[in-house]
């Protein structure tokens, strides 16, 4: 059966759509298939992916979560001397398990893919209650978050952002971690109206050191915090010379006479000294205190 051209075909479709990060639509091909042909397709499909050796993801291991919870029905026996002995004509299941087990994915981890793939984790409530398991859940959340499918991320970034009234909102931490990964304008709009502390200004920093039109724009709006304000100021002066929109944004910043000082020491603090004498003739209603 594992030489069926049609199997060989269903297999490496499936493995495509799995690869590809559309499990659920290769699950639902996958269980079209009649028996005992499905089975050789899903021996096959799990035997391509091990062989790629791919990067696990939460959507991949969902998947294979999924294959080797399905009993097979097909078994081969051998007979000798006084014993007989069976087993899985094609074993699918102990590919799957040898595949998680690599990867190091727990249940808990598991569990974990599984509520967000399947939309069914409700994040305020799995982040509320006893605070050692909310902050073993927040490690988990953190260091699985980049594994996550983009429908997954979407799904976790939404039960944040799509409330009218915020009435809760997860740590810092995680708020880093979902809104670095997911780059979502309305989570970082949420995490710079936070109080300040040590996660927010790692991640106010991190956004600073990178030129690029989306960090230069997450910095101007958290400059609208009075806690972040002077920091975010001061990394977007880097980009002065070099931007038009952050120029433009610190030249009406700088109409504010306590701004103009600060954003005029942070210029010459990047060696712009000649840039900001131009901008100072050019200017003439900006004044230094």
């Amino acid at each position: 059966m594992l030489d069926d051209a049609h199997v060989k075909s269903a297999a490496e479709n499936i493995s495509s759509l799995v690869l590809s990060g559309q499990s659920d639509k290769a699950q639902f091909q996958l269980q079209r298939i009649k028996f005992p042909q499905q089975e050789a397709v899903r021996f096959l499909t799990l035997k391509h992916i091990a062989a790629l050796e791919p990067v696990y993801t939460s959507d991949l291991a969902v998947f294979l979560d999924q294959q080797k919870k399905v009993a097979p029905t097909l078994t081969y026996v051998e007979k000798g001397e006084g014993f007989q002995f069976s087993a899985p004509a094609y074993s699918y299941q102990i590919i799957a398990q040898r595949m998680l087990d690599e990867w190091h994915l727990n249940e808990k981890v598991m569990h974990f893919y599984v509520g967000v793939e399947t939309e069914e984790l409700e994040l305020r409530s799995w982040l509320s209650g006893d605070a050692a398991v909310v902050a073993q859940r927040e490690r988990l959340l953190i260091e699985s978050v980049h594994s996550l499918s983009s429908d997954g991320l979407q799904f976790l970034t939404n039960q944040i952002t799509a409330p009218k009234i915020t009435s809760w909102l997860p740590s810092t931490n995680v708020m880093v971690a979902l809104a670095s990964v997911s780059k979502d304008q309305e989570l970082y709009a949420l995490l710079w109206k936070m109080k300040a502390d040590g996660n927010i200004n790692s991640e106010l920093d991190r956004l600073g050191h990178q030129d690029s039109e989306f960090a230069h724009q997450q910095l101007m709006v958290a400059s609208d915090n009075p806690s972040l304000s002077q920091r975010s100021l001061h990394l977007l002066s880097r980009y002065a010379t070099t931007s038009p929109q952050v120029e433009e944004f610190l030249v009406g910043k700088m109409r504010n006479q306590q701004q103009a000082k600060l954003i005029s020491d942070s210029l010459r603090f990047y060696g712009h000294n000649n840039w900001l004498q131009q901008l100072m003739q050019d200017n003439p209603s900006i004044t230094l205190p």
